[in-house]
């Protein structure tokens, strides 16, 4: 016996005039840009957490930038509190520099003194340092500062929590701007799944039974997917292009005092990028309930695929080294991989589409 015919549903929204569907999407767009509005005002009276969270990933990548020019056995903290204390001791008299060194331990201040030494002899050519060096300090002094030099210890005062250059503003209103736009990106990712969802209340009334649970589905899983590729670029992404920027920087003598808007700027995009490419099983699972790709198709599509993500990866990739191209390609690779071993079989589909006629 054949199956049921489902036909498509007779209501109100099926006999709408035309002018009547353009009143019913202004509503959904009005509904839509309140529900963005609300999301926004919840994320600006939230900046603060929000700028410390994007900064996280730079100051990280700082701290280990410093980590990777010191000898072993030297902390990347005290080394960081001895390039800020031997700043913060130059000019004091000799009553209040000995009561500010007494609050550090032996070793930030052995450092702090290596940072004096390393300082002066950067002013020298570079065959003349390692020897003004043995001349400076006792032994100790000596052994410290050598093995600094040796391993190429930054003196820069970089990114902290007391001086964070990446935090600078250079127009009266950017702090102002930057605050509402990473209060818009913020909003629409936190309003996403009831803008998804009014986006479906508008196209819904126009589609069959099993046609609203396939999208329904896939609201829910794109969501979950959105938010999972955001993670993916803030967790393991973010902090490997960061690194390849400022090191390649440092290597050029290139001071990485980045301005907050153009780093916020280049932060959210990639985040959203990465959200962007993990919603690729959204995309083809209806398709594929819906009987237009199958398993056979999207097996003769692998080959075209496999390099479509290694084109999209060149082109959106924020660094160009292939390390960070391939964390962008093989995510989107192995997401169409997965989605073909849910698609169905060519007389399944065939079937579902006899169904659905």
């Amino acid at each position: 016996m054949n199956a049921p015919i489902e036909t498509r549903p007779k209501n109100v929204r099926a006999e709408m005039t035309f002018m009547e569907h353009l009143e019913e999407l202004r509503r959904t767009l009005v509904r839509m840009a309140v529900v963005t509005l609300l999301a926004m005002l919840i994320c600006l009276s939230c900046t603060s957490t929000l700028l410390a969270l994007l900064r996280r990933p730079v100051e990280h990548v700082w701290l280990e930038h410093e980590r990777s020019h010191l000898p072993e056995g030297i902390s990347a903290q005290d080394w960081v509190t001895a390039k800020e204390l031997q700043g913060a001791r130059m000019g004091l008299s000799a009553e209040l520099r000995g009561n500010l060194q007494k609050r550090f331990s032996p070793a930030v201040l052995a450092l702090a003194d290596a940072v004096d030494f390393l300082r002066a002899a950067s002013t020298l050519p570079q065959d003349q340092q390692v020897s003004f060096l043995l001349q400076t300090g006792d032994a100790e002094s000596q052994r410290l500062a050598r093995a600094l030099h040796a391993a190429g210890a930054d003196l820069h005062v970089g990114q902290n929590s007391n001086e964070s250059r990446i935090m600078g503003a250079f127009q009266p209103g950017e702090a102002f701007l930057l605050s509402v736009q990473l209060a818009f990106f913020g909003g629409v990712i936190l309003a996403s799944p009831i803008l998804l969802y009014l986006a479906l209340r508008f196209i819904l009334p126009g589609l069959l039974e099993h046609e609203r649970r396939v999208l329904f589905l896939s609201l829910g899983w794109g969501v979950i997917l959105f938010l999972f590729g955001c993670a993916f670029a803030y967790w393991a992404v973010l902090p490997r292009v960061l690194a390849f920027f400022y090191e390649y920087s440092w290597s050029l003598g290139i001071e990485n005092d980045w301005r907050i808007g153009y780093y916020l700027s280049f932060t959210v995009k990639l985040i959203l990028v990465f959200g962007l490419i993990f919603e690729l099983p959204v995309v083809l699972y209806p398709l594929m309930r819906f009987g237009v790709l199958t398993r056979q198709r999207m097996r003769r599509m692998r080959p075209y695929m496999l390099a479509g993500s290694f084109a999209i990866a060149l082109l959106l990739a924020p660094a160009p080294d292939p390390g960070t191209m391939l964390l962008m390609a093989l995510p989107l690779y192995l997401l169409y991989e997965l989605c073909l071993l849910m698609a169905p079989h060519e007389h399944a589909a065939h079937e579902s589409g006899s169904v659905t006629e």
